[in-house]
């Protein structure tokens, strides 16, 4: 049995470095993106103690592709405190992480089951922090925080202290804090929040990676969703054109969108997620769910879709525009998009045409 694994261990090796230089010379032939074939070398980093469910084992695995080296991410992030990580919380950690790096202002998420439920953009991240537990307290409550500055002593303080607003009283309890870095009182601080607040730091996933998927018996292999409001161009459909600050809050919920399960519906406003709908079987009940959470504030608001609406009048459309939103940021390319801009112009809201849809599956 010793014989047979070290001849494992030598082919595993051979293995992994035949498809390191393999990867290598198809790059260099520059051969399509796509190859004929494709080898992931997978290295075993912890056994985890179980999968998605008690029932399930599991363990976790670092990517060791070429393009995979010093490419950023979670799975090369540094644990500096709490409990080992969990299926689940690579799962959050991974989503949090990839939203918050999107954005390029001072910026808070908070995720709870891959979702985003709370994002704010401000020059003061204290205040952007605040601001994503406020969108939705009752699931922040036990979920994941990311920023994308470092985290300092005063920072800190405020995610060790900070209330819920639901009851002001209830100290937020977080799974995971995830940041580009953290100084060391920012360190010290965190740390005497909880014995078990896993506390990581992480670099940015690079742009341009493939991303894999697994099926039963197959991979699922595309390119990686990274396009941001400023490589595209919203184009203004409706009579009404949004103002600066319209157009602006558009751009924001559809970054936030972008990472919202489909369907998606986002409502911002301020460069602050209001509310969201995620993972209906369809638009219009997501649509209510992000107006509920929204609240009065939906007035003056942006919303984005991940995909274009099917369907305008006494359905999605009408009934955001009959809400009070100001604008509404979707794909187009529905056979009834004049519905959608008939309908806006009815209501003097601005409707702005992205082409490029977002569905996460």
């Amino acid at each position: 049995m010793f014989r047979l694994k070290l001849a494992w261990k030598a082919f595993a090796h051979v293995s992994a470095y035949d498809s390191a230089v393999s990867e290598w010379l198809w790059k260099q032939s520059g051969g399509d993106k796509f190859p004929p074939s494709l080898t992931v070398p997978l290295s075993l980093t912890s056994s985890l103690r179980y999968g998605e469910n008690p029932h399930q084992k599991a363990a976790f695995y670092v990517d060791k592709r070429l393009s995979e080296v010093n490419g950023g991410g979670i799975a090369t992030a540094i644990q500096h405190h709490g409990k080992e990580m969990s299926y689940n919380n690579y799962l959050d950690a991974d989503a949090a992480w990839n939203c918050v790096c999107d954005f390029r202002d001072p910026t808070c998420v908070v995720v709870k089951h891959t979702n985003p439920c709370g994002v704010a953009s401000r020059s003061d991240i204290l205040e952007a922090y605040r601001l994503a537990v406020k969108a939705d307290p009752v699931s922040a409550f036990g979920g994941i925080v990311a920023f994308n500055v470092e985290v300092d002593e005063v920072l800190a303080k405020e995610i060790r202290e900070f209330r819920s607003p639901t009851d002001g009283e209830t100290r937020m309890f977080y799974e995971i804090v995830v940041a580009p870095g953290y100084t060391e009182k920012g360190l010290e601080v965190l740390r005497g929040k909880s014995k078990t607040l896993r506390i990581l730091e992480a670099k940015k996933n690079e742009a341009g990676k493939l991303s894999l998927r697994q099926v039963g018996g197959g991979w699922l292999v595309q390119d990686s969703d990274d396009l941001t409001p400023h490589d595209i161009n919203f184009s203004v459909v409706s009579e009404r054109a949004p103002v600066d600050d319209e157009l602006h809050d558009a751009q924001f919920a559809w970054l936030c969108v972008k990472h919202v399960k489909s369907n998606a519906i986002v409502i911002a406003k301020n460069k602050c997620m209001l509310g969201m709908g995620s993972g209906q079987p369809n638009r219009l009940e997501s649509l209510r769910i992000a107006m509920r959470k929204a609240g009065d504030d939906v007035k003056g608001a942006a919303l984005a879709s991940d995909a274009f609406f099917p369907f305008a009048w006494k359905d999605a459309v009408e009934e955001a525009c009959q809400s009070g939103v100001n604008v509404i940021a979707e794909p187009g390319g529905s056979i009834r998009d004049k519905d959608a801009i008939d309908c806006c112009n009815k209501y003097g809201v601005s409707l702005v045409f992205t082409q490029v849809r977002h569905f996460r599956h």
